[in-house]
Protein backbone atom coordinates (compact mmCIF):
# COMPACT_ATOMS: atom_id res chain seq x y z
CA UNK A 1 0.00 0.00 0.00
CA UNK A 2 1.32 3.45 -0.91
CA UNK A 3 0.08 6.77 0.46
CA UNK A 4 0.97 10.39 -0.11
CA UNK A 5 1.52 11.10 3.57
CA UNK A 6 1.84 9.11 6.78
CA UNK A 7 1.04 10.93 10.02
CA UNK A 8 2.42 9.70 13.34
CA UNK A 9 -0.05 10.77 16.01
CA UNK A 10 -3.79 11.46 16.14
CA UNK A 11 -3.86 14.41 18.49
CA UNK A 12 -5.11 17.87 17.52
CA UNK A 13 -2.36 18.50 14.96
CA UNK A 14 -2.36 15.00 13.48
CA UNK A 15 -6.12 14.91 12.98
CA UNK A 16 -6.23 18.46 11.63
CA UNK A 17 -3.45 17.80 9.10
CA UNK A 18 -5.11 14.56 8.04
CA UNK A 19 -8.43 16.29 7.34
CA UNK A 20 -6.89 19.29 5.58
CA UNK A 21 -4.55 17.16 3.48
CA UNK A 22 -7.36 14.73 2.66
CA UNK A 23 -9.49 17.67 1.52
CA UNK A 24 -6.78 18.40 -1.06
CA UNK A 25 -7.15 14.88 -2.43
CA UNK A 26 -4.06 13.38 -0.80
CA UNK A 27 -4.14 9.78 0.39
CA UNK A 28 -3.41 9.78 4.12
CA UNK A 29 -2.57 7.14 6.74
CA UNK A 30 -2.62 8.08 10.43
CA UNK A 31 -0.75 5.86 12.88
CA UNK A 32 -1.84 6.16 16.53
CA UNK A 33 -0.95 3.26 18.85
CA UNK A 34 -2.83 4.87 21.76
CA UNK A 35 -5.96 5.69 19.79
CA UNK A 36 -8.31 4.55 22.57
CA UNK A 37 -6.67 6.73 25.22
CA UNK A 38 -7.65 10.33 25.93
CA UNK A 39 -4.95 12.53 24.44
CA UNK A 40 -4.13 16.11 25.41
CA UNK A 41 -6.81 17.51 23.13
CA UNK A 42 -9.48 15.38 24.81
CA UNK A 43 -8.59 16.58 28.30
CA UNK A 44 -7.87 20.20 27.36
CA UNK A 45 -10.22 23.15 27.48
CA UNK A 46 -10.61 22.84 23.70
CA UNK A 47 -10.15 26.58 23.05
CA UNK A 48 -8.10 28.06 20.23
CA UNK A 49 -7.41 31.70 19.29
CA UNK A 50 -7.94 32.88 15.72
CA UNK A 51 -7.40 36.63 15.46
CA UNK A 52 -9.26 37.99 12.46
CA UNK A 53 -11.49 34.98 11.81
CA UNK A 54 -14.83 35.46 10.08
CA UNK A 55 -16.61 34.37 13.25
CA UNK A 56 -14.79 36.97 15.33
CA UNK A 57 -15.49 39.69 12.77
CA UNK A 58 -19.19 38.75 12.76
CA UNK A 59 -19.19 39.20 16.55
CA UNK A 60 -18.01 42.79 16.10
CA UNK A 61 -14.50 42.29 17.49
CA UNK A 62 -11.72 44.32 15.88
CA UNK A 63 -8.63 42.13 15.84
CA UNK A 64 -5.95 40.85 13.47
CA UNK A 65 -3.03 38.40 13.31
CA UNK A 66 -0.70 41.35 13.84
CA UNK A 67 -2.44 42.31 17.10
CA UNK A 68 -2.26 38.70 18.30
CA UNK A 69 1.47 38.70 17.51
CA UNK A 70 1.92 41.92 19.49
CA UNK A 71 0.18 40.28 22.45
CA UNK A 72 2.38 37.20 22.18
CA UNK A 73 5.61 39.21 22.01
CA UNK A 74 4.51 41.46 24.88
CA UNK A 75 3.56 38.47 27.01
CA UNK A 76 6.71 36.46 26.21
CA UNK A 77 9.45 39.02 25.46
CA UNK A 78 12.54 37.37 24.02
CA UNK A 79 10.92 33.91 24.19
CA UNK A 80 8.93 33.77 20.94
CA UNK A 81 9.70 31.18 18.27
CA UNK A 82 9.97 33.72 15.49
CA UNK A 83 10.55 31.01 12.91
CA UNK A 84 6.86 30.13 12.97
CA UNK A 85 5.01 32.84 14.94
CA UNK A 86 3.98 35.06 12.03
CA UNK A 87 3.14 32.09 9.83
CA UNK A 88 0.91 30.58 12.53
CA UNK A 89 -0.80 33.90 13.30
CA UNK A 90 -1.86 34.39 9.69
CA UNK A 91 -2.76 30.72 9.24
CA UNK A 92 -5.22 30.58 12.15
CA UNK A 93 -8.09 32.45 10.42
CA UNK A 94 -7.56 30.21 7.38
CA UNK A 95 -7.54 27.10 9.54
CA UNK A 96 -10.76 28.24 11.22
CA UNK A 97 -12.34 28.90 7.82
CA UNK A 98 -11.43 25.33 6.79
CA UNK A 99 -13.11 23.95 9.91
CA UNK A 100 -16.18 26.06 9.19
CA UNK A 101 -16.32 24.71 5.64
CA UNK A 102 -16.14 21.22 7.11
CA UNK A 103 -18.97 21.79 9.61
CA UNK A 104 -20.24 25.33 10.04
CA UNK A 105 -22.76 24.32 12.69
CA UNK A 106 -20.15 22.88 15.04
CA UNK A 107 -17.79 25.83 15.52
CA UNK A 108 -18.43 29.11 17.28
CA UNK A 109 -16.74 32.21 18.61
CA UNK A 110 -16.72 32.57 22.41
CA UNK A 111 -17.58 36.20 23.26
CA UNK A 112 -17.36 35.61 27.03
CA UNK A 113 -13.92 33.98 27.15
CA UNK A 114 -11.49 36.29 28.95
CA UNK A 115 -7.85 35.18 28.80
CA UNK A 116 -4.76 36.68 30.48
CA UNK A 117 -2.34 38.25 28.01
CA UNK A 118 -4.91 38.66 25.23
CA UNK A 119 -5.92 42.24 24.46
CA UNK A 120 -9.30 41.16 23.12
CA UNK A 121 -11.57 38.13 23.01
CA UNK A 122 -10.48 35.78 20.25
CA UNK A 123 -11.16 32.23 21.37
CA UNK A 124 -13.13 29.66 19.38
CA UNK A 125 -14.35 26.13 20.04
CA UNK A 126 -17.22 23.76 19.41
CA UNK A 127 -20.45 23.62 21.38
CA UNK A 128 -20.11 22.72 24.21
CA UNK A 129 -16.72 24.41 24.53
CA UNK A 130 -14.55 21.56 25.77
CA UNK A 131 -11.60 19.50 24.67
CA UNK A 132 -13.67 16.35 24.90
CA UNK A 133 -16.27 17.73 22.48
CA UNK A 134 -13.64 19.06 20.06
CA UNK A 135 -11.81 15.74 20.16
CA UNK A 136 -15.05 13.87 19.46
CA UNK A 137 -15.76 16.16 16.49
CA UNK A 138 -12.36 15.41 14.95
CA UNK A 139 -12.78 11.68 15.45
CA UNK A 140 -16.16 11.75 13.70
CA UNK A 141 -14.73 13.83 10.88
CA UNK A 142 -11.85 11.39 10.40
CA UNK A 143 -14.22 8.44 10.23
CA UNK A 144 -16.31 10.16 7.56
CA UNK A 145 -13.45 11.48 5.43
CA UNK A 146 -12.60 9.58 2.24
CA UNK A 147 -8.99 8.67 1.57
CA UNK A 148 -7.90 8.66 5.22
CA UNK A 149 -6.97 5.44 7.02
CA UNK A 150 -6.53 5.45 10.80
CA UNK A 151 -4.26 2.63 11.94
CA UNK A 152 -4.35 2.09 15.73
CA UNK A 153 -0.85 0.73 16.14
CA UNK A 154 2.77 1.80 16.35
CA UNK A 155 4.90 1.77 13.22
CA UNK A 156 8.64 1.45 12.75
CA UNK A 157 9.70 4.03 10.20
CA UNK A 158 12.65 3.67 7.85
CA UNK A 159 13.87 6.36 5.51
CA UNK A 160 14.63 5.02 2.05
CA UNK A 161 15.68 6.87 -1.07
CA UNK A 162 12.93 9.42 -1.63
CA UNK A 163 10.35 7.56 0.42
CA UNK A 164 9.44 6.18 3.85
CA UNK A 165 8.55 2.63 4.79
CA UNK A 166 6.30 2.15 7.81
CA UNK A 167 6.00 -1.34 9.27
CA UNK A 168 3.96 -2.86 12.07
CA UNK A 169 2.72 -6.35 12.84
CA UNK A 170 -0.60 -5.45 11.25
CA UNK A 171 0.40 -3.41 8.20
CA UNK A 172 3.19 -2.19 5.97
CA UNK A 173 2.99 0.80 3.70
CA UNK A 174 5.10 3.26 1.80
CA UNK A 175 4.71 7.02 2.14
CA UNK A 176 6.11 9.89 0.12
CA UNK A 177 6.11 12.21 3.17
CA UNK A 178 5.88 11.85 6.94
CA UNK A 179 4.30 14.22 9.44
CA UNK A 180 5.51 13.84 13.03
CA UNK A 181 2.45 14.84 15.09
CA UNK A 182 2.84 13.01 18.38
CA UNK A 183 2.47 14.58 21.80
CA UNK A 184 5.19 16.28 23.80
CA UNK A 185 7.29 14.69 26.53
CA UNK A 186 5.46 15.78 29.67
CA UNK A 187 4.62 12.16 30.51
CA UNK A 188 8.25 11.04 30.25
CA UNK A 189 9.82 11.66 33.65
CA UNK A 190 13.35 11.22 32.35
CA UNK A 191 12.99 13.82 29.60
CA UNK A 192 11.22 16.26 31.93
CA UNK A 193 14.00 15.89 34.51
CA UNK A 194 16.57 16.48 31.76
CA UNK A 195 15.03 19.53 30.09
CA UNK A 196 12.74 21.04 32.78
CA UNK A 197 14.39 19.99 36.07
CA UNK A 198 12.28 22.36 38.16
CA UNK A 199 9.14 20.40 37.19
CA UNK A 200 10.63 16.92 37.45
CA UNK A 201 8.47 16.03 40.45
CA UNK A 202 5.44 18.14 39.60
CA UNK A 203 2.02 16.69 39.00
CA UNK A 204 1.56 15.93 35.29
CA UNK A 205 -2.06 16.61 34.45
CA UNK A 206 -1.60 16.12 30.73
CA UNK A 207 -2.24 12.88 28.91
CA UNK A 208 -0.01 9.87 29.46
CA UNK A 209 0.19 9.67 25.66
CA UNK A 210 2.72 12.52 25.83
CA UNK A 211 5.60 10.06 26.12
CA UNK A 212 8.06 11.77 23.77
CA UNK A 213 8.22 8.79 21.42
CA UNK A 214 7.55 10.70 18.19
CA UNK A 215 9.89 13.50 19.25
CA UNK A 216 12.65 10.93 19.63
CA UNK A 217 12.10 9.69 16.06
CA UNK A 218 12.90 13.18 14.83
CA UNK A 219 15.99 13.32 17.02
CA UNK A 220 17.19 10.02 15.57
CA UNK A 221 16.90 11.54 12.10
CA UNK A 222 19.09 14.49 13.05
CA UNK A 223 16.46 17.14 13.70
CA UNK A 224 17.21 20.27 15.67
CA UNK A 225 15.11 21.16 18.70
CA UNK A 226 14.05 24.50 20.19
CA UNK A 227 12.64 25.71 23.49
CA UNK A 228 13.00 22.42 25.35
CA UNK A 229 12.65 24.15 28.74
CA UNK A 230 9.30 25.67 27.75
CA UNK A 231 6.06 24.23 29.09
CA UNK A 232 2.46 25.02 29.86
CA UNK A 233 2.08 25.07 33.58
CA UNK A 234 -1.35 24.99 35.16
CA UNK A 235 -1.69 26.99 38.34
CA UNK A 236 -5.42 26.33 38.73
CA UNK A 237 -5.39 22.53 38.98
CA UNK A 238 -7.32 20.89 41.80
CA UNK A 239 -5.14 18.54 43.87
CA UNK A 240 -5.09 15.10 42.30
CA UNK A 241 -5.26 16.56 38.80
CA UNK A 242 -8.71 15.29 37.78
CA UNK A 243 -10.20 18.80 37.49
CA UNK A 244 -9.12 22.42 37.23
CA UNK A 245 -10.77 25.82 37.50
CA UNK A 246 -9.77 27.25 34.12
CA UNK A 247 -7.85 30.42 33.41
CA UNK A 248 -10.35 33.27 33.75
CA UNK A 249 -10.99 33.73 37.49
CA UNK A 250 -8.06 36.12 38.18
CA UNK A 251 -8.98 38.21 35.13
CA UNK A 252 -12.51 38.51 36.53
CA UNK A 253 -11.27 39.60 39.97
CA UNK A 254 -10.33 36.47 41.92
CA UNK A 255 -7.31 36.27 44.24
CA UNK A 256 -5.10 33.46 45.53
CA UNK A 257 -3.89 32.94 49.09
CA UNK A 258 -1.65 30.36 50.73
CA UNK A 259 -2.36 28.30 53.84
CA UNK A 260 -1.45 31.33 55.95
CA UNK A 261 -4.21 33.35 54.27
CA UNK A 262 -1.74 35.61 52.44
CA UNK A 263 -1.47 36.51 48.79
CA UNK A 264 1.88 35.52 47.29
CA UNK A 265 1.78 36.43 43.59
CA UNK A 266 0.29 38.86 41.09
CA UNK A 267 -2.44 36.47 40.03
CA UNK A 268 -2.84 37.98 36.56
CA UNK A 269 0.57 36.79 35.32
CA UNK A 270 -1.22 33.95 33.53
CA UNK A 271 -2.20 30.37 34.40
CA UNK A 272 1.02 28.81 33.14
CA UNK A 273 3.40 31.12 35.00
CA UNK A 274 1.34 30.65 38.18
CA UNK A 275 2.23 26.96 38.46
CA UNK A 276 5.70 27.25 40.05
CA UNK A 277 4.49 29.99 42.42
CA UNK A 278 1.69 27.77 43.70
CA UNK A 279 4.04 24.80 44.04
CA UNK A 280 6.39 26.93 46.15
CA UNK A 281 3.71 27.49 48.84
CA UNK A 282 3.33 25.32 51.92
CA UNK A 283 2.07 21.92 50.82
CA UNK A 284 2.28 23.03 47.17
CA UNK A 285 -1.28 24.38 47.28
CA UNK A 286 -3.17 27.67 47.28
CA UNK A 287 -6.77 28.72 47.85
CA UNK A 288 -8.34 30.51 44.89
CA UNK A 289 -10.94 32.95 46.24
CA UNK A 290 -13.68 34.60 44.18
CA UNK A 291 -17.43 35.17 44.51
CA UNK A 292 -20.81 34.26 43.08
CA UNK A 293 -20.74 37.20 40.67
CA UNK A 294 -17.58 35.80 39.08
CA UNK A 295 -19.02 32.29 39.03
CA UNK A 296 -22.02 33.61 37.10
CA UNK A 297 -19.65 34.45 34.23
CA UNK A 298 -18.25 30.92 34.02
CA UNK A 299 -21.27 29.13 32.62
CA UNK A 300 -19.52 28.30 29.33
CA UNK A 301 -16.24 27.37 31.01
CA UNK A 302 -16.20 23.59 30.78
CA UNK A 303 -13.18 23.14 33.08
CA UNK A 304 -14.82 25.12 35.88
CA UNK A 305 -18.11 23.29 35.54
CA UNK A 306 -16.26 19.97 35.86
CA UNK A 307 -14.62 21.19 39.08
CA UNK A 308 -18.02 22.20 40.51
CA UNK A 309 -19.50 18.83 39.59
CA UNK A 310 -16.60 17.11 41.36
CA UNK A 311 -17.30 19.02 44.59
CA UNK A 312 -14.07 21.05 44.44
CA UNK A 313 -15.68 24.48 44.92
CA UNK A 314 -16.81 25.66 48.36
CA UNK A 315 -19.35 28.39 49.15
CA UNK A 316 -19.54 30.63 52.25
CA UNK A 317 -21.69 33.57 53.27
CA UNK A 318 -18.88 35.44 55.04
CA UNK A 319 -15.09 35.67 55.06
CA UNK A 320 -15.02 34.10 58.52
CA UNK A 321 -17.12 31.14 57.38
CA UNK A 322 -14.91 30.70 54.31
CA UNK A 323 -11.77 30.70 56.48
CA UNK A 324 -13.29 28.07 58.78
CA UNK A 325 -14.35 25.94 55.82
CA UNK A 326 -10.87 26.15 54.27
CA UNK A 327 -9.02 25.73 57.55
CA UNK A 328 -7.01 28.94 57.37
CA UNK A 329 -6.66 31.94 59.72
CA UNK A 330 -9.75 34.17 59.54
CA UNK A 331 -7.95 37.36 60.56
CA UNK A 332 -5.28 36.89 57.89
CA UNK A 333 -7.82 36.14 55.17
CA UNK A 334 -9.90 39.15 56.20
CA UNK A 335 -6.87 41.44 56.04
CA UNK A 336 -5.87 40.02 52.67
CA UNK A 337 -9.29 40.58 51.14
CA UNK A 338 -9.38 44.11 52.58
CA UNK A 339 -6.05 44.77 50.85
CA UNK A 340 -7.50 43.40 47.60
CA UNK A 341 -10.50 45.71 48.06
CA UNK A 342 -8.20 48.71 48.42
CA UNK A 343 -6.27 47.68 45.32
CA UNK A 344 -9.51 47.34 43.36
CA UNK A 345 -10.36 50.88 44.45
CA UNK A 346 -7.05 52.29 43.23
CA UNK A 347 -4.30 51.44 45.73
CA UNK A 348 -1.00 50.17 44.28
CA UNK A 349 -0.65 46.43 44.71
CA UNK A 350 2.62 45.55 46.49
CA UNK A 351 2.79 42.34 44.42
CA UNK A 352 2.51 44.25 41.17
CA UNK A 353 -0.88 43.07 39.96
CA UNK A 354 -2.09 45.43 37.24
CA UNK A 355 -5.84 45.14 37.63
CA UNK A 356 -8.45 43.93 40.11
CA UNK A 357 -11.66 43.67 38.12
CA UNK A 358 -14.00 43.89 41.11
CA UNK A 359 -14.35 43.97 44.89
CA UNK A 360 -15.28 40.50 46.09
CA UNK A 361 -18.56 40.26 48.00
CA UNK A 362 -20.61 37.51 49.66
CA UNK A 363 -21.47 34.84 48.88
CA UNK A 364 -17.84 33.82 48.48
CA UNK A 365 -16.47 30.91 46.46
CA UNK A 366 -13.13 29.18 46.83
CA UNK A 367 -11.22 26.11 45.72
CA UNK A 368 -7.88 24.56 46.61
CA UNK A 369 -5.48 24.37 43.67
CA UNK A 370 -1.97 23.19 42.97
CA UNK A 371 0.61 23.68 40.23
CA UNK A 372 0.94 21.13 37.46
CA UNK A 373 2.72 20.46 34.18
CA UNK A 374 0.11 20.25 31.42
CA UNK A 375 2.28 19.87 28.35
CA UNK A 376 5.72 20.71 27.06
CA UNK A 377 6.35 23.43 24.49
CA UNK A 378 9.81 22.47 23.24
CA UNK A 379 10.29 20.14 20.32
CA UNK A 380 11.45 19.66 16.76
CA UNK A 381 12.49 22.86 15.04
CA UNK A 382 10.55 23.64 11.86
CA UNK A 383 10.34 26.29 9.18
CA UNK A 384 7.23 28.37 8.42
CA UNK A 385 5.59 25.42 6.65
CA UNK A 386 6.37 22.86 9.33
CA UNK A 387 9.31 21.24 7.52
CA UNK A 388 11.69 19.79 10.13
CA UNK A 389 15.10 21.48 10.23
CA UNK A 390 18.30 19.44 10.46
CA UNK A 391 21.67 20.27 11.95
CA UNK A 392 22.81 22.05 8.77
CA UNK A 393 19.85 24.47 8.99
CA UNK A 394 18.26 22.79 5.96
CA UNK A 395 14.91 20.96 5.93
CA UNK A 396 15.05 17.18 6.27
CA UNK A 397 13.49 16.09 3.00
CA UNK A 398 9.87 14.97 3.25
CA UNK A 399 9.63 15.28 7.05
CA UNK A 400 7.18 17.71 8.67
CA UNK A 401 6.10 18.27 12.28
CA UNK A 402 3.28 19.96 14.18
CA UNK A 403 1.64 19.60 17.57
CA UNK A 404 3.24 18.61 20.84
CA UNK A 405 6.40 17.05 19.39
CA UNK A 406 7.19 20.22 17.41
CA UNK A 407 8.66 23.42 18.82
CA UNK A 408 5.90 25.64 20.15
CA UNK A 409 5.24 29.34 19.82
CA UNK A 410 7.25 30.37 22.87
CA UNK A 411 9.62 28.72 25.30
CA UNK A 412 11.72 29.26 28.45
CA UNK A 413 9.92 27.96 31.49
CA UNK A 414 6.24 28.52 32.10
CA UNK A 415 6.23 32.31 31.70
CA UNK A 416 6.15 32.28 27.91
CA UNK A 417 2.97 30.24 27.51
CA UNK A 418 0.22 32.57 26.34
CA UNK A 419 -3.15 30.84 26.87
CA UNK A 420 -4.18 29.01 23.72
CA UNK A 421 -0.65 28.57 22.36
CA UNK A 422 -0.97 24.78 22.18
CA UNK A 423 -3.94 24.56 19.83
CA UNK A 424 -2.82 27.73 18.04
CA UNK A 425 0.36 25.92 16.96
CA UNK A 426 -1.44 22.64 16.28
CA UNK A 427 -4.00 24.24 13.95
CA UNK A 428 -1.93 27.13 12.55
CA UNK A 429 1.23 25.16 11.84
CA UNK A 430 -0.93 22.16 10.95
CA UNK A 431 -2.63 24.24 8.25
CA UNK A 432 0.75 25.27 6.82
CA UNK A 433 1.88 21.64 6.80
CA UNK A 434 -1.29 20.45 5.08
CA UNK A 435 -0.87 23.01 2.31
CA UNK A 436 2.86 22.31 1.83
CA UNK A 437 2.46 18.54 1.40
CA UNK A 438 2.95 17.40 -2.19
Amino acid sequence: MKVDVAILGAGAAGMFVALAAGARGLRVAVFEPQFEKANNLAISGGLFPAAGSALQIAAGIQDSPEVWLEDLRRFAPGMVNERIAESVAHALPEATAFLMRSDAAAFRFLPDMVAPGHSCRRFHSVDPASGAALHAWFRRALEAAPGIDVLPYRAQVERASGTFVLCSEQAQLEAVQVVLAGGGFGGHRGLVARFIPGMGEALHNGSATNDGSVLQIGLQWGAQVWGMDGYQGQGHTNPGGATRLGMSIPSLGGVMVNREGLRFVAEDIGPSALAPYVLAQSGGVALEVFDAAIESQLGNHWAYQQAVAAGCVMTAQSVEALATHAGIDAAALTATLEQARACAEGMHDPLGRRRFARVLTAPFKASWVTGALSHTQGGLLTDVNGAVIGANEQPLGGIFAAGGCAAGLSGRGAEGYLPGNGLAQAFGLGWRVSQALG
